[in-house]
C-alpha cells in the first residue's frame, strides 16, 4: 500500500461543518417500492429551548460497543486502549489484528486514514475519502489516494480485503475520479464519483463497472432488516427497499466529524450527540424512537464519540 509523508497529512486542515450526502448517492439496490408508507414519528427536544439542560434526556445503560473517547478507545469491560497519534479519531474498524482509523483533518473530501497495530501503533498512514467499510461477512474495503493540493501524485486505490488481513485486492481508479465508498453490494463494493450519473462497483479484481443511481440508505442492522442513515439531526430508517419506517429527531444527532450510526444490536443505534459545548453518545431504540444517553455528557469535540462495530 502507498503511504504518503507526515507533512503532506498535516496539510489537511480541519473543518467545523461535516458534509452529509445528498440525495443522488448511489448504491445498486432496487428502487424504492410503490407501497404508501405512513407517516413517521418523531422525537423531538421537549424543552424547546435553544440548551436545553443535560438532563432533558435519560441516562441508561453504558454502551455494550467499544467507542473511542478522542485518542482513547473505551471497551465495555473496563479495560482501555490508547490510540498513539496526535490527531482525533472519527471512524474506527477492525482490521488484521489492529484498526484502521480516519482522523479529523479533512481537506476537498479527502481525510487522513491511518492503520494501526493491536497495541494502537500506526504502522501506515495514507489519505483517504472517509472511514473503512466492513460487509459484515468478513471482508473490508478502503480508499487510499495522494491528495493533489500537496503537490505530489500517486494511485488512486479501491482496497477490498478480508477483516483478518492476508487477502488484500486493489483496482486503480483515474485519478481525474475521487471515489467516495457507499455499501457493499452483492460481493462487491459500491462507489460513487463527483460529477458522474452512475456509481460504480468493484470486487478488487476486475474493472468496475457501472451501476444506477439509487438512494444511499444507510447502515444495515445485524438482520439486514432495517437501515439506518444519519442526516441533520434526524436518523432516518428505511426498509432494503427503500421504504421510509421511520424518522427519529433530536438536535444535535450526528453533529461530528463524520455523521454515522452503528448498530449496537438488533434495535438500537449508537451515534454522537452533540448540545452547545457539551456531547455525549446518544442510544436511539427503533422500536419506538425515543433517545437516551449511553455515555455521561463531556465537552464537545468535531470528531465526535466514533463507535467500533461488532464483528
Amino acid at each position: 500500500m502507498r503511504t504518503f509523508p507526515a507533512a503532506l497529512l498535516l496539510t489537511l486542515l480541519p473543518v467545523t461543518v461535516g458534509c452529509s450526502s445528498s440525495a443522488d448517492d448511489a448504491t445498486p439496490e432496487a428502487q424504492p417500492s410503490a407501497t404508501p408508507t405512513t407517516a413517521p414519528t418523531t422525537t423531538a427536544d421537549p424543552s424547546g429551548s435553544e440548551e436545553p439542560e443535560a438532563d432533558a434526556l435519560p441516562r441508561t445503560r453504558a454502551p455494550r460497543l467499544a467507542y473511542v473517547d478522542g485518542r482513547t478507545l473505551r471497551r465495555p469491560d473496563g479495560p482501555t486502549l490508547e490510540l498513539r497519534r496526535r490527531w482525533r479519531v472519527t471512524s474506527i474498524e477492525a482490521y488484521a489484528g489492529g484498526f484502521l482509523v480516519t482522523d479529523d483533518r479533512s481537506f476537498e473530501g479527502t481525510v487522513g486514514m491511518h492503520r494501526l497495530d493491536g497495541d494502537g501503533r500506526v504502522l501506515a498512514s495514507w489519505g483517504s475519502t472517509g472511514p473503512a467499510l466492513p460487509d459484515g461477512e468478513g471482508r473490508i474495503a478502503w480508499v487510499s489516494l495522494v491528495p493533489g493540493e500537496g503537490g505530489e501524485t500517486g494511485p488512486t486505490l479501491v482496497h477490498v480485503d478480508s477483516v483478518d488481513g492476508g487477502s488484500e485486492r486493489t483496482v486503480e481508479l483515474d485519478r481525474d475520479r475521487v471515489p467516495f465508498l457507499v455499501r457493499w453490494f452483492r460481493g462487491e463494493v459500491v462507489y460513487r464519483t463527483w460529477g458522474q450519473e452512475a456509481s460504480f462497483a468493484a470486487d478488487g479484481s476486475t474493472a468496475p463497472r457501472p451501476v444506477p443511481l439509487a438512494a444511499e440508505l444507510g447502515v444495515p442492522s445485524p438482520d439486514g432488516r432495517q437501515w439506518a442513515r444519519v442526516t441533520k439531526d434526524e436518523v432516518v430508517l428505511r426498509q432494503g427497499d427503500g421504504q421510509l419506517l421511520d424518522v427519529v429527531r433530536e438536535r444535535g444527532l450526528g453533529r461530528s466529524a463524520l455523521a454515522t450510526a452503528v448498530w449496537e444490536d438488533g434495535r438500537h443505534l449508537l451515534t454522537t450527540l452533540t448540545r452547545g459545548r457539551e456531547m455525549a453518545l446518544a442510544r436511539i431504540d427503533t422500536r419506538n424512537g425515543s433517545v437516551s444517553l449511553a455515555t455521561d455528557w463531556q465537552r464537545a469535540s468535531y470528531a465526535g464519540l466514533p463507535v467500533l462495530p461488532a464483528r
